[in-house]
């Protein structure tokens, strides 16, 4: 495979407009020249041709004639204006196809040619627009879609500016264009004020960074509030001062949310979660806003449990089956296609996550300085940077970090996808179908040999796992079990406790 991808990078680099990314991945890249630039809307094409070297180069042949016809027609003064409007009406074609499948109503049928033929009729199709959504949960995109086209006003739209549209010159039809336009608008503005009639300071997006600022929440915390503050506005027609959201608009995210079949109960009310936190915050940080409180909004009940929707452990007899199935299929014996240091690296994140409680993405982090005296410092964590003593039982696992241990892995930023992935096809091949049995189900099978322990406290498994919630105001007086001699003994000992095979 790395002669086959050394010969693949050469043939590259021989071939004009052709480059291969690391990933395998060839595309044709190509300067647009500086005085055809303004023409095209771009400096450079960039574009993906596939992973198949000789269809790759038949692609980018293509691309290369239809661009040198291009700007040779840009340069010759008898077509420069031709060249230019086409390309023109060809960026207005994808934008409409792109507005269109937001819910805008389609170009006029069997209308073909310039952007004007397409579009310059749209207008007088605004009353039956309207009427067709009114109060469907997509009214405002569908109008704000139709704004753009059949007016040319792309206020309210993401992407390349669309071309304005010329209004019609009879004087009866500029009096419905112009009735029918304000009539839109005033319609798109009962739904949903344009974003700017806020101060910018005051909008979501913007407390949101505010309040992750000052709750100095971590990196990870915070991209996912981000994300989830980024889809009420989706949901919500725009970026609005916190009293934009009422009561009916916190239903329409709720609703939109639930609407998707891969977005589960429990997801809703995550997203809902830092909503709230930030109304409660915003109210007690803005004299403004001290009267602000998060509408009451219902929620759908879970259809499950939190212990019915977890990640299973394995019992006694599964975990010995299991690595004895992972031996065989990672072992020095396995005539697997994976390499074998990267074999030895999987196995070794097993043991690794199955006496830590770490997450497959946190463990290959780990490097030899992240271990001293015994004890291993986990610091790029989702939970809480904590300490934890080395069990006996990887005692191994400083020699193997010190020996390179997980540097090539650590190049891959899928490798965790890849170790989870590669577990499940072994099990599943071993018999072992239960859907909620993943690799993940490895820290619920430590928590599970942890609770068997006598005298065992839930202090000790999540000084070990890094979970502080449950713990309230008692955080600003403990100490973590990790920081203390006395805590890491009792996790040391619980942990060379446990055998799993």
């Amino acid at each position: 495979m790395k002669i086959g991808s050394s010969v693949s990078q050469n043939h590259a680099a021989k071939v004009k407009y052709i480059v291969q990314t690391k990933d395998g991945l060839y595309r044709y890249n190509r300067r647009v020249p500086d005085d055809c630039q303004k023409a095209f809307r771009k400096k450079l094409w960039n574009l993906s041709i596939g992973r198949n070297f000789d269809q790759a180069v038949l692609r980018a042949s293509d691309l290369r004639r239809e661009h040198d016809m291009a700007i040779a027609r840009l340069r010759e003064p008898d077509t420069a204006r031709q060249e230019a409007a086409r390309l023109a009406a060809e960026r207005t074609s994808a934008r409409i196809a792109e507005l269109e499948k937001r819910g805008a109503p389609d170009a006029i049928e069997g209308d073909e040619g310039t952007v004007e033929s397409l579009t310059g009729s749209m207008w007088k199709r605004i009353p039956q627009i309207m009427q067709s959504v009114r109060d469907d949960r997509t009214e405002y995109f569908r109008l704000s879609a139709t704004q753009a086209i059949a007016f040319g006003d792309d206020s309210r739209v993401e992407g390349n500016k669309f071309p304005k549209i010329p209004p019609p010159t009879d004087p009866a039809d500029r009096m419905l264009y112009d009735a029918y336009k304000a009539m839109l608008a005033k319609r798109l503005d009962e739904l949903a004020p344009l974003p700017d009639q806020g101060r910018p300071e005051m909008r979501a997006s913007a407390l949101m960074e505010r309040y992750i600022k000052v709750q100095a929440l971590r990196a990870n915390t915070a991209r996912s509030y981000r994300q989830m503050v980024n889809k009420l506005i989706a949901n919500c027609n725009g970026d609005h001062p916190l009293p934009y959201y009422n009561r009916d608009k916190l239903r329409q995210h709720r609703d939109m949310l639930e609407a998707n079949p891969n977005v589960s109960i429990q997801t809703v009310e995550k997203h809902f979660a830092p909503l709230k936190a930030l109304w409660r915050w915003a109210a007690d940080e803005y004299d403004e806003l001290a009267d602000l409180q998060f509408p009451r909004v219902r929620l759908s009940k879970r259809d499950t449990t939190v212990e019915e929707a977890r990640w299973q452990a394995f019992s006694d007899e599964e975990m010995k089956a299991i690595w004895r199935h992972l031996n065989e299929a990672w072992g020095p014996k396995s005539s697997s296609r994976m390499t074998p240091r990267r074999r030895k690296a999987f196995l070794m994140a097993v043991r690794v996550m199955l006496y830590t409680g770490l997450r497959p993405a946190e463990v290959f982090r780990l490097t030899a300085a992240d271990i001293d005296n015994g004890v291993l410092t986990i610091r790029r964590t989702k939970t809480t940077p904590r300490k934890l003593p080395l069990s006996d039982h990887i005692a191994d696992f400083p020699k193997f970090l010190a020996s390179g241990g997980f540097d090539t892995e650590r190049k891959s930023k899928t490798i965790a996808v890849t170790l989870s992935d590669n577990f499940r096809k072994v099990i599943r091949a071993a018999g072992y179908n239960n859907d909620r049995h993943v690799l993940y189900s490895l820290k619920d099978t430590l928590v599970d040999r942890l609770q068997r322990q006598e005298g065992m406290n839930d202090d000790i498994i999540r000084g070990i796992i890094g979970h502080v919630v449950g713990q309230g105001k008692l955080r600003h007086y403990k100490t973590p079990y990790g920081e203390t001699a006395h805590g890491r003994a009792a996790m040391k000992k619980s942990l060379d406790a446990i055998t799993y095979w």
